[in-house]
């Protein structure tokens, strides 16, 4: 017969749990034998062990149900870890005293994460996840976005992310000893290229003109200007930013805190939509390829001006992604899309990706720190595909997603076909419209060429001479110089460029700093044809873009250095249209004058070659030339220019 306690013991205990005599969270904390001393004192020896069974059942109760809520709150459904922790909770069948509930933390933290973590750090963890849950039921249902409810909650979320974050780097990280040993090397030198390539980024708020232009392309200006304005706003906070004390410490992470705190609170986080796509839509991306390593932030003075870029473009980034998720989403449930089916989500997520510079690299995704050592940014130039492509390549897409692509890749065309003929209007001959040229996409101003394609346009140029077209009437594989000379790949011939030589360029041309250093010590020469020394290999790995090529401009002379260089911040890749100084003789000019009086008869040349080849070709007599007698009488114009130009100087 079950035992039952007796109803004058049962109002006894009662009048001493409401006058507190007895303490729940005390008796929590006590071990068996301490509980059955309380309970003799209210309900007799004969009882004290039946209540104490029934309070540890409550106990075991509660306790696995905390347990449960923490890993369901902290692991997605499709992780199959999440199982086995609560396989492993449910197992559990005598309520865990402090210092077994502490080991079982530890366990479960450990299964979790595929890392070893301390008692404490267990602790801690189930901490922040708690207090994720509080914050979270706290947000009332109409809080508008970025509420002071939401951003508690945000911030509660980011504090567990990166406590998260920072265990898994501590784990990764390798002392001064580990790093000496062979295994390791070639994850030394992948450090020290995300270093290079960080510096290189600096002073750097290139995704707004780069990544994200895409989007104001395909129409979606609010979502464009909103990610510019705060870009400035970010860059301005993180320079007026207090320094930390000590030398070589990391920067406050203030304002991309806030950034994430607002992401993370957004209604489609809460509901479960972002998390829908198995990518995310790119929202839990902590950094970007143009910041692989924030090691440089902690450098006096430079640290304060690389902090204020980083934050700017990652900040951009996860801004930008979040509008574009919002507004896929809206809009794909108007069209009564499910967007909490993963397969949807997933192929809207590709989208925002491909929109933003975050292309999908399959495989190669396992190699990412390393892929990104050797290649500036080869998730951009995916992305640059996918969206040229209108993601025709990628089978997984749904047909909705895929029809919206479709729409956003005319509307982008039509947007840069629109502001190139606008420009053509305004100054004709600034415009390269054959797409087998070398300054198609680009729009020439003064001195220099503008890419307002957002580097799309390296693709187009590539595939337009792979691909056998015709020109005058022959078939081949046609390339066209700034010059207007076209050539055509398959003429055989000592020293002559084939199709091969064009790819190899082309991905020559993506290589991250360190790995460009290295190509340029193999092959004795530049990727501008120069002969590289130590001093300027150096300075090619730690000089931001943008001061290089102010330096570069102010010491040419070029009046419009300023306005170039500012181009190039904002993403807008720039490029001098004169011709190269290539040559022994061009080399002696430099050396007798110096480079400003090579940079000016450089000028000169170029403009009397356009002009003679814009006459030229537009004369009945070349139109009546075949492709090898084209190329003789432009390559004629260069030559005797070039000769005129250098006698001046007796050379």
């Amino acid at each position: 017969m079950a035992l039952c306690l007796p109803k004058d013991l049962r109002d006894k205990f009662a009048k001493a749990l409401k006058r507190e005599d007895i303490s729940i969270a005390k008796l929590y904390s006590m071990d068996d034998a301490e509980r059955n001393i309380i309970f003799k004192q209210y309900v007799g020896k004969d009882f004290a062990s039946f209540v104490n069974a029934k309070f540890e059942q409550a106990m075991l109760s509660n306790q696995k149900k905390a347990l449960a809520k923490w890993i369901t709150s902290t692991i997605s459904p499709k992780d199959p870890i999440r199982r086995d922790m609560l396989k492993k909770v449910d197992r559990i069948k005598k309520f865990l005293e402090p210092v077994e509930e502490k080991g079982f933390l530890k366990d479960l933290a450990d299964l979790k994460l595929g890392l070893k973590v301390t008692e404490e750090e267990a602790q801690t963890i189930l901490k922040l996840s708690n207090q994720i849950d509080e914050f979270k039921v706290k947000i009332p249902v109409d809080s508008p976005r970025a509420s002071k409810d939401r951003l508690a909650y945000g911030y509660a979320l980011d504090d567990f992310k990166t406590f998260i974050g920072e265990l898994k780097r501590g784990a990764e990280s390798l002392t001064f000893k580990e790093r000496l040993l062979p295994s390791n090397y070639f994850t030394n030198v992948a450090d020290a290229a995300g270093v290079s390539k960080s510096l290189v980024a600096t002073l750097d708020n290139s995704f707004i003109g780069r990544q994200g232009i895409k989007t104001l392309y395909a129409g979606k200006y609010s979502i464009w200007a909103n990610t510019l304005l705060s870009s400035l706003k970010d860059f301005g906070k993180e320079l007026m930013t207090k320094a930390p004390k000590g030398f070589f410490r990391s920067r406050s992470d203030a304002v991309m805190r806030s950034i994430r705190a607002d992401i993370y609170s957004r209604p489609n986080a809460l509901n479960g939509k972002y998390t829908a796509a198995k990518n995310g839509y790119g929202l839990g991306v902590m950094g970007e390829e143009a910041f692989p390593s924030s090691l440089p932030e902690r450098v006096p003075l430079i640290g304060r001006i690389f902090k204020a870029s980083e934050t700017a473009f990652n900040g951009s980034a996860l801004r930008m992604r979040a509008d574009l998720a919002d507004a896929y989403i809206a809009a794909a449930e108007k069209n009564g899309v499910d967007m909490l089916d993963e397969r949807q989500a997933t192929s809207f997520g590709k989208l925002v990706a491909g929109m933003t510079g975050r292309g999908d690299i399959g495989r190669v995704e396992v190699f990412g720190k390393e892929t990104n050592a050797l290649f500036f940014s080869i998730k951009f130039l995916r992305s640059n595909f996918d969206t040229l492509t209108a993601h025709a390549f990628d089978p997984t897409l749904t047909k909705e997603a895929r029809k919206v692509a479709a729409i956003d890749t005319l509307r982008i065309g039509a947007s840069i076909a629109t502001l190139l003929t606008i420009a053509s209007i305004l100054n004709p001959g600034s415009v390269e419209w054959d797409p087998r040229g070398s300054n198609f996409g680009k729009i020439k101003v003064a001195g220099h060429s503008y890419d307002v394609t957002g580097g799309m346009r390296g693709i187009v140029i590539l595939g337009a001479r792979l691909v056998p077209t015709m020109h005058n009437g022959e078939l081949g594989q046609w390339t066209k110089s700034a010059s207007g000379k076209y050539t055509n790949l398959w003429d055989t011939g000592f020293g002559k460029l084939t199709a091969l030589d064009y790819l190899e360029n082309f991905f020559e041309g993506k290589a991250a700093p360190g790995a460009a250093a290295i190509r340029d010590l193999l092959t004795q020469q530049t990727f501008e044809g120069q002969k590289p020394t130590l001093s300027s290999t150096a300075l090619n790995l730690i000089t931001p873009i943008s001061a290089e090529m102010l330096f570069d401009e102010i010491r040419k002379g070029n009046d419009d250095a300023l306005f170039a260089m500012l181009a190039e911040v904002f993403g807008i890749g720039v490029s001098d249209v004169s011709f190269r100084g290539y040559g022994k003789k061009w080399e002696e000019l430099k050396e007798k004058k110096g480079a400003r009086v090579q940079s000016d008869a450089l000028k000169r040349v170029t403009d009397r070659v356009n002009a003679r080849n814009e006459k030229l070709q537009e004369s009945a007599r070349f139109k009546k030339m075949d492709n090898k007698e084209q190329s003789k009488a432009i390559d004629a114009i260069k030559r005797e220019e070039t000769n005129k130009e250098l006698k001046r100087y007796g050379i």
